[in-house]
């Protein structure tokens, strides 16, 4: 009963004003700063106690180490959990924090988080009753993507300090954000019984699911607004683009043809001076023949002459 009045008076502080309890947190910057990290090797789906999802990530070991403490931070929680409450727990995903948190946004669920403190006294309660138990594993299975870490390490200790939880265990339902943020949905802390765990959760995934839902949803309409924005505008520039270019090529074309026509009506000029050279005369021919016939007549008028003196000296002699 203590937990749920913590739980409620929490909700009472951080009620919004459409009435969904909600707040924004900040995330450290190595958090945010390993999920390009991440990203480059992409995001491997894997579960612990047999319940490995059918394509592991290639560089993890199938069976936890022997010592917990030295196991890949992914694997650190999951090692230490099993090894003191054994394999039957929710599929908790060994990876990065900001792993999960795509993997629950692709597969539009709520990320379950669960802070480990193996050394607190509310800790094997918790662990065995509730967290151990069938109604809880199916229920957490079915709608959240569920993510663990140690309270006092690597990630686990960043959230810690991010969410400043009063006690442990400590739980969180967390949804995306814009920017380096995540939207805790909500937070709960100390003991608690499967049933109002799950009647919680159930609660949170009516009431803000569709608050978040209806959020997201006018977050993807403004995504895909802009989108077709930027698609009409680059249909627009391509069209205009086009239209310019046609512009240029007909402009090419009609100085083309401008130039044919010019170039066509000089050679129609030349060849119709052509035939008015060809039938005039040349300016010197007359008097060239006029010329030429003066040189022609004393020469005839010299053979006439002879042709009479011979005439007269026959007519002489015969007489």
């Amino acid at each position: 009963m203590s937990w749920l009045m913590r739980e409620s008076s929490r909700a009472t502080r951080e009620v919004s004003s459409n009435g969904i309890v909600r707040r924004m947190v900040n995330l450290p910057r190595s958090i945010v700063g390993g999920f390009s990290r991440v990203m480059s090797h992409g995001i491997g789906r894997i579960g612990i106690a047999g319940r490995r999802d059918q394509n592991p990530i290639p560089n993890f070991p199938l069976q936890p180490l022997q010592d917990p403490l030295n196991a890949p931070e992914e694997w650190t929680f999951l090692s230490v959990y099993e090894q003191q409450y054994g394999s039957t727990h929710p599929l908790f995903y060994a990876c990065q924090f900001m792993e999960a948190l795509k993997i629950a946004e692709d597969e539009h669920k709520f990320m379950f988080m669960y802070l480990h403190s193996p050394q607190h006294p509310f800790t094997p309660s918790f662990c065995w009753g509730t967290l151990g138990s069938e109604l809880v594993v199916q229920f957490l299975d079915a709608n959240f993507v569920c993510w663990g870490a140690l309270s006092d390490r690597g990630e686990g200790s960043q959230m810690a300090v991010t969410l400043q939880p009063a006690s442990f265990p400590c739980c969180a339902v967390i949804a995306p954000a814009a920017g380096n943020s995540i939207a805790v949905l909500q937070q709960m802390e100390g003991p608690i019984s499967p049933a109002e765990l799950v009647e919680i959760l159930q609660r949170t995934v009516e009431e803000q699911g569709l608050a978040f839902g209806n959020s997201r949803a006018k977050e993807e309409e403004t995504t895909r607004e802009k989108a077709m924005e930027e698609e009409r505008k680059r249909a627009r520039a391509k069209e205009e683009e086009k239209i310019r270019a046609d512009r240029q090529l007909r402009e090419e074309q009609d100085a083309a043809y401008l130039s044919a026509l010019k170039i066509d009506k000089e050679k129609e000029k030349l060849n119709s001076l052509l035939p008015e050279r060809r039938f005039q005369k040349p300016a010197g021919s007359s008097s060239k023949a006029n010329y030429e016939k003066p040189r022609q007549n004393p020469g005839q008028k010299q053979f006439g002459r002879s042709k009479e003196v011979s005439t007269a000296i026959e007519t002489a002699n015969g007489s």
